[in-house]
């Protein structure tokens, strides 16, 4: 059978990517079976697309917002060697101003991301004790701001702003923020299967799963090799990549997971959550599935 996999269609991904190409599970733009390989064909999307594709049943597994996870843990396993996550800065996640932090007031939101959002309203809510009034970021971020005291933007919009600034603006690196506040990595997305596709085809999950993190440890282990080969497809510079790229961690430790629990203990205590979710993982024996509304 073929696996249905999400593809976060950021620079992010990229090193995961080069990681697919280089070991042969693609071909032409497009996914082959392969003697000994699992079967897998790759939908490309924004965080937000996948999220939802995922929800729906239109692919088997994929990289989402974490927050997403957490708003559909009852149907959903995680795998427990792949993340998109940084300790500290992560450059893609930006929120862009011309005020100080503690001044703003009103902010143009992404709708690309959840958990980049959910982030941001936990820190203002809880961390700043500030009053934010939100809207949604549609358009030129000049524009944007002139009528927001801020926007937040993520992935490639989000590193265009650091590394080609609007004048006069500032921007405050979200990953930066919450190791400030809370001394822990953030986890930004998580790669995620239904729990009703994994009760049915547990081998070929698990077996597209650590060949996904195989494709990403190709890619990590050939960073230079990576930035070359990204070079003229982004308008960032060899150092802009090689930084970035060495940012992101694409792994997801026990370090990693305390720091995703606490992610969630807060957009709880925020609002952003009906509950604190549990962290369940693709290998460990699936549960029936509770009666639950799976959303985007």
């Amino acid at each position: 059978m073929t696996v249905r996999v999400g593809h976060i269609r950021f620079l992010n991904c990229y090193p995961l990517y080069y990681g697919l190409e280089q070991r042969g599970l693609l071909a032409d733009g497009r996914t082959e079976d392969r003697p000994g390989r699992p079967g897998v064909r790759f939908y490309p999307g924004v965080p937000t697309d996948l999220n939802r594709w995922l929800a729906e049943g239109s692919i088997d597994l994929g990289p989402i917002s974490s927050i997403a996870y957490a708003r559909n843990h009852r149907r959903l396993l995680l795998s427990p060697n792949v993340s998109i996550s940084s300790s500290g800065a992560v450059d893609s996640i930006q929120l862009v101003t011309h005020r100080p932090l503690t001044e703003i007031g009103s902010v143009a939101l992404t709708r690309q991301s959840a958990t980049s959002v959910a982030l941001l309203k936990t820190i203002f809510k809880l961390r700043l004790e500030q009053q934010v009034v939100y809207g949604d970021f549609d358009g030129l971020l000049s524009t944007a701001l002139d009528r927001y005291d801020a926007v937040l933007l993520i992935g490639d919009q989000g590193l265009e702003a650091l590394h080609f600034p609007e004048p006069g603006a500032v921007c405050y690196d979200l990953g930066e923020l919450w190791k400030e506040w809370t001394g822990l990595p953030m986890v930004y997305a998580v790669w995620a299967a239904r729990e009703d596709f994994a009760s049915s085809n547990a081998a070929e999950l698990v077996s597209v799963e650590q060949e996904l993190a195989k494709c990403m440890d190709y890619g990590r282990d050939h960073l230079p090799e990576v930035v070359d080969s990204a070079l003229g497809l982004y308008r960032f510079d060899r150092e802009s990549m090689a930084r970035y790229f060495a940012l992101l961690r694409y792994d997801f430790t026990e370090e990693y997971q305390k720091g995703l629990s606490r992610f969630y203990e807060l957009a709880y205590e925020a609002g952003e959550l009906p509950e604190v979710p549990e962290m369940r993982f693709i290998d460990t024996p699936v549960r029936p599935a509770a009666d639950a509304t799976v959303t985007p």
